[in-house]
């Protein structure tokens, strides 16, 4: 009987040890997958909060418990007060930059004369010769004729040229200080005199550009025809004996 008993201690004992590796690595595997279940979750959290997500990541019962609330700064007084105006202004602004620079909101320069209507016309004739550019005052007028800007460009430079001969015009105080344009030789008639300018030279004509725009526009009063034909005959009427 005891030796039975012993051979069963011995098998019993054996066994157990061929055992052990086994129990250890079935063990290791456990904690392995629990590992890696772990790295899943804090995995799934991360990403959740990268992509935003609005919901509140799986929390255990203890995590909860230590979470604390973020401390918002202390409002200073008039502090969104001045923001909100700053903010006003910047996009009133915006909006005013906008009017002001898009030719669609109705601030663009209007130089359409192609049209039967009077048109309140400004313009200033403008000498553009390296070294002798110079913007002679600048004038309004009403134009009655449908035009292009050409045509009122050779209108306006040809009138320019004109009231020059009459001695109204002022040599320029650029030119006076370069002695510009100096007198041609007789029998030539003088382009100055006495502070006054009465033309240009004819190669320098070339230079002459007219800017202009048109700023208001006036519908036209009707041709009246009969009222001047009558008056017509009532002159000729009065003028029989």
């Amino acid at each position: 009987m005891n030796e039975e008993h012993g051979q069963t201690s011995i098998v019993s004992g054996f066994s157990q040890l061929l055992m052990l590796p086994i129990t250890a690595f079935i063990t290791t595997a456990e904690l392995l997958i629990n590992a890696l279940r772990e790295i899943q979750r804090v995995s799934k959290q991360s990403i959740q909060v990268m992509l935003g997500s609005q919901d509140r990541p799986n929390m255990r019962p203890c995590d909860e418990a230590i979470v604390v609330p973020a401390m918002q700064p202390k409002a200073t007084p008039g502090l969104h007060r001045n923001e909100a105006a700053s903010e006003q202004t910047q996009i009133t602004h915006e909006e005013e930059t906008h009017l002001t620079t898009d030719g669609n909101n109705g601030t663009e320069m209007d130089k359409d004369l192609h049209d039967d209507m009077l048109k309140l016309v400004r313009f200033k004739l403008l000498f553009v010769r390296r070294e002798y550019e110079v913007a002679f005052p600048e004038k309004e007028d009403l134009v009655s004729d449908n035009m292009d800007g050409s045509a009122f460009t050779a209108w306006k430079v040809a009138e320019f040229i004109q009231e020059l001969q009459r001695g109204n015009t002022p040599v320029p105080s650029k030119w006076t200080s370069k002695g510009y344009p100096g007198n041609p030789d007789p029998p030539s008639p003088p382009f100055q005199k006495d502070g006054k300018l009465l033309g240009i030279p004819p190669e320098d004509k070339k230079y002459l550009r007219v800017y202009y725009e048109v700023l208001e526009r006036y519908p036209r009063e009707k041709f009246k025809y009969e009222e001047q034909q009558i008056r017509v005959l009532e002159e000729i009427r009065d003028k029989l004996p």
